[in-house]
């Protein structure tokens, strides 16, 4: 049997009448019936497609603020490389504060902790170290004084009452178990055939000494029952032949005090040169990856709302303003000057001075994407290596553009990172009257100013140099970089709350659980649908049967009459 179905609705049959197939024009209406459900079913792929895509970009973006994260302090952006001569005599490390150049270092003695041992042998750590019938006494002190009467306020005192029966064993675990320990490891030693107990400081340092009191009467352990096996001692060392009289002395093998940014770990003695440089290449690889991982996010956006001129057709979330304000938001960041950063006053402001730039070439296949001109980045670092780490790694880095008032401090994630004018005045007692940060009162104690909350500068802290009388002006930069900036607009675009993302996402959701709704009003009237018309034509093949049968039987009554 033919049959003839169009979209909107309308249903043609042929062969109509005896043996009509009743099932397929069922289906047939229901079908064509169906057409709203299927829209709706269309309507209900697109907006879940778009949630997926919205997935996929918030992967991204959380990619690039991972990223981003890991460089967003000068420290972590302006990587140093440190040279040692004699890997043997030390290792070193540098942050971002260390100059380049090179250095001595000497090395006199290392740092060491104090050991004490007992002289007492015992044939078994089983041994019993108390057979007196009672309870005995053993104690030590553990610091710089090692004169009885012992100076509590500079060392500290052990005492144990150890029961008849203590083994040596339980001598040790008395030791190391007691909350009281002020930093003293007991252990056993064996020389191949006798057990000997053994004390030792667990801090490095001349000031950390184990002194065996008078006051032990445990027999076998006593002041003169122990041997010094290591004194305590501090490591001391000079650089550039300074001190030259006498050592540098600390109770540590790591110093970052000595040389400024630089850290450095003491592995035994003698001397050796060390060298402190940029490393350049980290430094870019960094840069690199902040380029492409931007650039990644770029594309998946270009992807998701670019118009097929061959298709003549737009992407799924082409003109979609969520998308719009995030690239419009990511494009801000690498366009504008850092905040806090000044065209003027700043030798690095922008992105653009260090060769950061975005494709605008039409035709260009990577035209909107960042292009990243490393030669002009390397000319950079090397003029001002602490000025493009500025603007990249820069964490809330506070300046004044006047001699008359200083930076002082702010409250993070609170004070917000900009520039900030100031006003004050001083009356002809010295006294600040009135102060003002962007127009706003602020708060007057002694010679500091600081932002009220409700602003901006909620927190920000401005020391007064100058208390001559009259009136002064400036501004004090609070400096955020790149890295960190990038990240807070992230933070802001990836919010599981407010996000745009997550916004729009929760109205696409909305959106799908309304048309769930109507696809499963529209199921339900088409399994009603089917239902009704399945009645409807088995009572029409009934009476198409009885009308048939009725025609048989005329038929045959007919035939009968014609042959009488």
């Amino acid at each position: 049997m033919a049959e003839d179905f169009t979209s909107s609705g309308a249903i043609h049959f042929t062969g109509l009448g005896n043996g009509t197939d009743f099932d397929s024009i069922i289906q047939a209406t229901v079908k064509a019936e169906s057409f709203h459900k299927n829209r709706l079913e269309v309507w209900k792929a697109d907006w879940v497609k778009k949630q997926e895509y919205f997935q996929v970009l918030n992967t991204d973006l959380l990619t690039l603020k991972s990223h981003m994260s890991s460089m967003d302090t000068m420290d972590e952006f302006l990587k140093k490389s440190v040279t040692v001569g004699n890997s043997a005599v030390l290792s070193a490390t540098a942050n971002s504060e260390a100059t380049e150049g090179t250095h001595t270092i000497e090395v006199n003695q290392l740092a060491k902790v104090e050991v004490e041992a007992g002289t007492t042998a015992f044939a078994a750590k089983t041994d019993a170290v108390n057979s007196s019938g009672g309870a005995l006494v053993f104690s030590f002190a553990y610091g710089p004084d090692t004169t009885e009467p012992i100076d509590a306020a500079t060392t500290d005192t052990m005492t144990l009452n150890v029961p008849n029966g203590t083994t040596l064993e339980g001598l040790r675990d008395l030791i190391n178990k007691d909350a009281n320990n002020p930093g003293v490891r007991a252990s056993i030693l064996h020389d191949g055939s006798s057990y000997y107990l053994q004390l030792k400081g667990l801090d490095l340092g001349q000031d950390n000494k184990v002194t065996i009191l008078s006051t032990t009467t445990l027999t076998g352990f006593e002041s003169a029952d122990f041997s010094e096996i290591q004194a305590a001692q501090n490591a001391e060392f000079r650089v550039d032949g300074w001190p030259a009289a006498t050592w540098i002395s600390i109770a540590s093998n790591s110093s970052s005090d000595a040389i400024e940014g630089v850290t450095l770990n003491f592995l035994d003695t003698g001397t050796t040169e060390i060298g402190v440089a940029n490393d350049d290449e980290a430094i870019i690889e960094q840069v690199r990856t902040f380029v492409d991982k931007v650039n990644e996010v770029r594309n998946t956006i270009l992807q998701m709302t670019k118009f097929d001129d061959v298709k003549k057709q737009g992407a799924l979330l082409q003109g979609n303003y969520g998308l719009q304000i995030i690239s419009s938001k990511l494009k801000n960041v690498t366009a504008q000057k850092g905040v806090g950063f000044d065209y003027d006053d700043d030798t690095v402001s922008t992105l653009s001075q260090l060769g950061i730039t975005t494709d605008a070439t039409e035709g260009s296949p990577t035209r909107g994407m960042l292009l990243f001109d490393e030669s002009i980045f390397r000319e950079a670092i090397t003029a001002d290596s602490d000025a493009v780490a500025k603007l990249f790694g820069a964490d809330y880095l506070g300046e004044s553009n006047s001699p008359d008032f200083s930076y002082s401090s702010h409250i993070k994630n609170y004070t917000d990172p900009g520039t900030y004018n100031i006003e004050y005045t001083v009356d002809g007692a010295g006294n600040i009257t009135s102060a003002t940060i962007d127009g706003h009162e602020a708060s007057i104690s002694g010679t500091s100013i600081t932002g009220k909350s409700g602003f901006p500068e909620a927190g920000l802290a401005i020391t007064v140099n100058n208390l001559a009388a009259g009136n002064y002006s400036g501004e004090i930069r609070l400096k955020q970089g790149k890295a960190a900036e990038m990240v807070s607009t992230l933070d802001e675009l990836t919010s599981s709350t407010s996000g745009p993302l997550a916004i729009l996402e929760r109205n696409y959701q909305d959106i799908v659980d309304n048309l769930d709704k109507k696809i499963e009003y529209e199921a339900k009237r088409l399994t009603t649908l089917e239902r009704t018309l399945r009645l409807k034509f088995a009572r029409l093949e009934s009476t198409l049967g009885y009308y048939d049968q009725l025609k048989t039987s005329l038929e045959n009554q007919v035939k009968q009459l014609s042959t009488k």
